[in-house]
């Protein structure tokens, strides 16, 4: 290869790079050009035309590049062709394919004016310089209201939003119903072994729980929910997913049901997800693993020193992890004429005379292992919303009392709303392994499980404002039959705590 050639073929590479990248970045800011036509065959569209032009223009002698510029178009349209037959589901319509090429021929014009103007401004303006930069920024913040406003146009009912729930369904089924060790590694490495398994017990717990809820608003989706929730289950009981608790306990926890500690965490978890595969009409077969499940969590909390046990050895008491544990025996009782109700009903009476946080009228977040309250520890917003979510499942008129209280202490509004993490600090910035990066005061997480208590008691304001915080930070995308959040590649638990919390309707 001539030094020349290999100078047109780097010249060539960056122009690729560069012209794909921003058609794919406008591309997502633009959904509403689309109507969500988001699948890979449109994108590797995109790359193959754009390829095609870059290397066309980079090669071909100027004076005939004009006139013979239909011939990329051509091969283009062949390959478009080809591909739209061989491979399923390439594209919506060969129309569709053929016509991308002119998104490319338009984001050219758009940006070869700017350029020119820019240039411009930049030398006639003193400052033209950050002139130029605010208007980048400004076209960016207002594609992405336009964005968000498009997507959100959805939310209101359960009719409307039934594309948009199933199909993230789909992209959590595609990425959760699969090998255990494939769900952990899905989890981000960086958070180390205890929390990989945390968050990938919470992932398909989640999951598991909104399938349940889609099947109430859906029943024609009840037959294939209850066959990933039998997946699901088989996955948090295989040994990769268990091991977490394990090496924080030193025994396998559902190996060690006749044994005195907790593992509350993993056992309350699996046995709600058991209830829900018999609430959906499953079989008997994990009868009487649910049994033995419930009686060990009954039993090790009637004999705790307050009715509560620990997620792990030597740390406080989370009162969001017992909670589960009330949960399914709550559930459990709903099955088996009322069996454990009476530890759930202590459990209940409890919380509300010991457990209350005097200044703000919440259910505490932590207690000791005496069940006593820390002096000055705080109520957390993402807590508190986790607790509140719970709480509608087991105790309806405890669980309003806690979402009033809860909304008029932590709820924020704005043009990004949500819940904050601390209702008595400032906190702009902040990063915490519960709550996630805490940006102008809110709480990802806290706000994520307030959509939960917010859809049940059909607090409609409230809910279609976290979706709509939600779509700001997260930003939909849409790949086929399939959809999720952007920041899913990175907590995929956030995609399935939202999908549970947004379904949790009265049953």
């Amino acid at each position: 290869m001539s030094d020349d050639n290999f100078l047109k073929s780097i010249d060539c590479t960056l122009g690729i790079g560069k012209w794909f990248v921003l058609q794919i970045f406008l591309y997502f800011l633009t959904p509403y050009l689309w109507n969500y036509e988001y699948g890979v065959g449109t994108i590797i569209s995109i790359f193959i035309y754009t390829s095609l032009y870059v290397f066309y223009w980079e090669f071909i002698p100027k004076e005939v590049r004009i006139r013979w510029a239909f011939v990329p178009y051509l091969v283009y349209g062949a390959i478009t062709v080809i591909l739209y037959y061989l491979i399923g589901h390439w594209s919506s319509s060969l129309w569709f394919g053929w016509i991308l090429p002119v998104y490319g021929l338009l984001c050219l014009i758009l940006t070869k004016l700017f350029q020119k103007y820019s240039k411009g401004i930049q030398k006639k303006i003193r400052g033209g310089k950050m002139i130029v930069f605010l208007v980048i920024v400004l076209i960016i913040v207002c594609l992405k209201i336009f964005s968000v406003l498009w997507m959100s146009r959805e939310f209101g009912s359960f009719d409307s939003e039934k594309n948009d729930i199933l199909e993230r369904r789909n992209y959590l089924v595609s990425k959760l119903v699969t090998p255990p060790q494939k769900v952990l590694n899905a989890m981000p490495s960086g958070i180390g072994t205890q929390f990989q398994g945390e968050w990938a017990l919470y992932s398909c717990s989640m999951l598991s729980v909104a399938l349940v809820n889609i099947s109430h608003l859906y029943p024609e989706t009840k037959e294939e929910n209850l066959q990933y929730i039998d997946s699901l289950i088989n996955i948090v009981m295989s040994p990769e997913l268990r091991y977490y608790d394990k090496m924080r306990w030193n025994e396998d926890p559902l190996e060690s049901l006749n044994g005195d500690n907790s593992h509350v965490s993993y056992l309350s978890h699996l046995a709600w997800m058991l209830c829900g595969y018999k609430e959906m009409g499953g079989d008997g077969r994990y009868d009487k693993l649910l049994s033995s499940l419930c009686m060990t969590m009954n039993h090790r909390i009637l004999l705790s020193k307050n009715l509560n046990l620990p997620t792990y050895p030597d740390e406080s008491i989370y009162i969001p992890d017992m909670l589960v544990a009330i949960v399914a025996l709550e559930k459990y009782a709903d099955m088996n004429q009322g069996r454990y109700r009476s530890t759930v009903k202590k459990w209940l009476s409890k919380a509300q005379k010991e457990w209350i946080d005097v200044e703000t009228g919440l259910l505490a977040s932590f207690a000791d292992e005496d069940g006593k309250l820390y002096e000055g520890a705080p109520v957390k917003g993402s807590y508190s919303a986790l607790n509140c979510y719970y709480l509608t499942l087991i105790d309806e008129t405890f669980a309003k009392q806690q979402h009033e209280k809860l909304k008029s202490l932590f709820w924020k509004d704005g043009f990004v709303t949500g819940l904050k993490e601390y209702w008595d600090r400032a906190c702009p910035i902040g990063l915490d392994m519960d709550a996630g990066p805490i940006i102008f005061e809110l709480s990802p997480s806290g706000t994520a499980f307030f959509a939960g208590s917010s859809t049940y008691f059909n607090d409609t304001e409230v809910r279609n404002g976290i979706l709509k915080t939600a779509e700001i930070a997260g930003h939909t995308i849409k790949m086929g039959n399939k959809r999720h959040y952007l920041l899913a590649d990175v907590a995929l638990v956030g995609e399935a705590i939202m999908l549970a919390m947004r379904t949790n309707i009265r049953k």
